[in-house]
């Protein structure tokens, strides 16, 4: 079975061919937890889980690394407002880390072979700087060290920037002492002696350097696949290439992978601009599976205008699924490579997701065969095995509680009392923002 994905660097279509026979190396982006997870970073997440899923069905041995960046700006950031101490970074890093991987299980996410943690890889990441030092690739100014990007020649290739546009600012650092705008920092120096110590003085890394060192420590110098948001692909991926090809002097990845964002209003969801649905509060309100439905409904390269009303039209379907699959065991039977290839209709189904994960055509095989598959309970094993071992949907009962945060709790009760004394206005405001939220209120007659 040919696996065809699109490869952000040639901007194509390609036929999935990996350096070494079976083998695939993988390596996707992490988070950094500062704030609870949003479902942007679950699209993503859930997403990469389905390729991983699908390269270990294809009989690919794969090696899945993702990263936990747990020192950064952000969250020394949150230390100092939640605390007060800039040192307290870890213990917010450890919670939101915690949070996360709970939120990845209740997505039904396979765990990555290995995910490993800024503040675990110093020392390899001080060596890498050293080197790219040595090879006049990068500079210290201070107790910092920057990338040269005019070191590099092919710097633009992924993101298709160019140089000599890249304006003063542009998701890079400012500092009108380096060689070039674009420069990046590997490493943030401090005359407080915080953090680590250094050739250059006491620091810390800066945000780019540490994929690279941690993908070349866990996998090798060159990657099958590197995926991410397309948020990351610059400057973040763009640098990473930077790096890692002047230190290693090869390509760093053949093949980067990019999902498309989840917008709300049109505008991407994201912690800054405050848009955002933690994964956390939609599990309190839809079981996370139906979350999960949702993302893979819409192909990993098309943007998702994200409502609840879309959400809740998700769960309709995903409920019309259960239905058909409730009374089937999906221990009954292994799904296997060879034994998918002898039914017409998964074949059909996986040569879909082979098609660069096109998963809402996935679907669309699924809901046509329907009838097919209520009549033939052989059928029916096979495929809810499929699904559950290529998409990790699970197919059972979804839950149908719904829990009210406090936040809600309060509206509802400044509601009540709005109409307690007739103030109409204020009610029906009220309404609109539950309504907004997703919550329709029933009204009793006031006696």
């Amino acid at each position: 079975m040919n696996l065809v994905i699109t490869n952000t660097l040639t901007r194509k279509k390609e036929n999935f061919i990996p350096v070494k026979n079976k083998t695939v190396n993988m390596y996707v982006c992490g988070i950094t937890p500062y704030a609870d997870s949003h479902i942007g970073h679950g699209r993503c997440y859930v997403n990469f889980d389905v390729l991983y899923r699908l390269l270990k069905f294809l009989e690919y041995k794969v090696t899945y690394v993702r990263n936990i960046t747990d020192i950064d700006d952000k969250l020394i950031n949150k230390a100092i407002e939640q605390t007060g101490d800039i040192k307290n970074y870890l213990s917010i890093s450890q919670k939101y880390t915690q949070n996360f991987w709970q939120d990845m299980q209740s997505l039904n996410n396979l765990k990555p072979d290995h995910e490993p943690k800024v503040t675990e890889n110093i020392q390899e990441i001080i060596n890498f700087i050293k080197d790219l030092i040595e090879k006049k690739h990068a500079y210290v100014l201070n107790n910092d060290v920057y990338f040269d990007v005019l070191s590099f020649k092919n710097y633009g290739a992924l993101s298709g920037k160019k140089l000599e546009d890249l304006k003063m600012g542009s998701r890079v650092d400012v500092d009108e002492r380096k060689k070039h705008p674009a420069d990046f920092v590997l490493w943030k120096g401090n005359s407080e002696n915080l953090f680590w110590q250094s050739p250059w003085g006491y620091g810390r890394p800066g945000w780019h350097i540490e994929c690279s060192v941690m993908a070349q420590k866990y996998l090798g110098n060159i990657l099958d696949i590197h995926g991410g948001g397309m948020d990351l692909i610059f400057p973040h991926h763009e640098n990473e290439v930077a790096q890692s090809q002047t230190h290693n002097l090869e390509p760093l990845a053949k093949y980067w992978v990019h999902n498309a964002f989840i917008n709300i209003n049109k505008e991407k969801m994201s912690k800054s601009l405050g848009n955002f649905f933690t994964l956390k509060t939609v599990f309190e309100n839809f079981d996370p599976m139906v979350l999960r439905f949702y993302i893979l409904q819409h192909n990993y390269r098309t943007p998702i205008e994200f409502t609840l009303e879309s959400l809740k039209a998700a769960q309709t379907a995903y409920e019309k699924l259960v239905t058909v699959f409730k009374d089937i065991k999906t221990q009954d039977k292994n799904i296997t490579l060879d034994l998918v290839l002898g039914h017409e209709i998964l074949t059909e189904m996986l040569v879909a997701l082979c098609d660069d994960l096109n998963t809402p055509k996935f679907f669309g095989i699924l809901f046509e065969n329907l009838n097919n598959i209520k009549e033939d309970k052989d059928l029916a094993v096979f495929i809810k095995n499929f699904v559950n071992v290529l998409l990790g949907l699970t197919l059972e009962s979804v839950k149908k509680e719904i829990a009210l945060t406090p936040e809600i709790e309060n509206l509802i009760k400044e509601r009540e009392q709005a109409r307690a004394f007739k103030n109409w206005e204020l009610s029906d405001k009220i309404r609109a923002q539950l309504l907004k939220l997703g919550y329709e209120v029933q009204d009793k007659k006031l006696k």
